[in-house]
């Protein structure tokens, strides 16, 4: 069987109705099969990378970046990709590299705003580390973007931290999501994510530490199927990072919630919040989906009313079977 690159010299001098008949027949190996499903998720956002972003999003191993940029050479040349620049897409669109540099600039904007709210939300009773997740993670802001937080408590007291939270946003900012979302929450105890699929490992992947230094190393230190994802992924820098440390007011707070019953009011907390999600919201999910969306145990609170999880790996599913019948390839998730 001649190889790939022999393929792609023999498109090169065949005339163009016969490039269109063989276009679909092209071979691709491992690493290329790699670079294109990177490309294929991000495609969901129309988002386009550049070559030391799908090598860090790589579900391979691959240290070479000059050869990840000759079989992305390959691909561009095939038409099975695009280059623009730098950047790389699935689609033949300028558009969505404007649209990337201008979402990217917005986000340098509002980054330093997200590290002063992660400060002050770290003021909080029970509250030990807040990173930035969603859109700003990626590096995008746009008119719709949220400033969305990933927040580490205290174990035993996870409900109250969220409640306090969640009782601030309602009455000092009328409940707006924009600059505020505190949607994901998880104790120091449990920092292993139990949902193990594509759409966590980017998330994990992708998350600003903005406070709390210690605890971003121990996240990814309890997630270490995390590299089967992505094993050439390396954790953010945190020399800048501050330590997370309580003032005298945030102890002492904590300590009288601990002396008046902080067991009993986390019990509750937990207890409001749950039959509320089920009331507002549980006619809309089946069970098991519920259960992900709204994540409540003693542990960890994740309020997506969207199921944005399911809805992307949905998508994605599409992505990959849509371009696997345009050049007969077989990827799967």
């Amino acid at each position: 069987m001649s190889s790939t690159h022999d393929r792609i010299f023999v498109i090169f001098i065949l005339p163009y109705n016969t490039l269109k008949e063989v276009e679909h027949d092209i071979e691709t190996n491992v690493l290329q099969i790699h670079i294109i499903k990177a490309l294929l998720y991000y495609d969901i956002f129309n988002y386009p990378l550049t070559a030391s972003e799908i090598m860090r999003f790589l579900g391979t191993q691959q240290k070479d970046l000059a050869s990840l940029r000759h079989e992305l050479a390959v691909l561009t040349a095939s038409k099975q990709i695009f280059q623009f620049d730098e950047f790389y897409s699935i689609q033949n669109s300028r558009a969505n590299i404007e649209r990337r540099l201008r979402g990217n600039g917005e986000a340098a904007r509002f980054l330093p705003m997200a590290k002063t709210k992660a400060k002050f939300i770290a003021r909080f009773p029970f509250v030990r580390a807040v990173f930035a997740s969603g859109s700003l993670s990626k590096g995008y802001m746009d008119e719709n973007a949220d400033l969305d937080f990933f927040i580490i408590t205290k174990p035993g007291r996870l409900w109250i931290a969220r409640t306090l939270l969640v009782m601030y946003k309602r009455i000092f900012l009328f409940n707006s999501y924009k600059y505020f979302c505190v949607n994901y929450f998880v104790d120091f105890d449990h920092l292993e994510i139990e949902e193990k699929n594509l759409f966590t490992a980017t998330e994990l992947a992708t998350v600003i530490p903005l406070y709390g230094a210690e605890y971003y190393h121990r996240l990814h230190n309890s997630n270490t199927w995390l590299g089967s994802y992505f094993p050439n992924y390396s954790k953010r820098p945190t020399q800048d990072v501050p330590s997370s440390a309580t003032n005298w007011f945030t102890r002492t707070v904590e300590n009288l919630m601990n002396v008046l019953g902080g067991n009993k009011l986390e019990e509750y907390f937990m207890k409001i919040t749950m039959n509320r999600w089920q009331r507002v919201h549980g006619d809309s999910y089946g069970s098991d989906d519920f259960k992900i969306a709204f994540k409540s145990k003693k542990y960890a609170s994740k309020n997506h009313p969207r199921h944005y999880q399911k809805k992307i790996i949905s998508l994605y599913a599409e992505k990959l079977q849509a371009y696997n019948d345009k050049f007969n390839l077989t990827m799967k998730l």
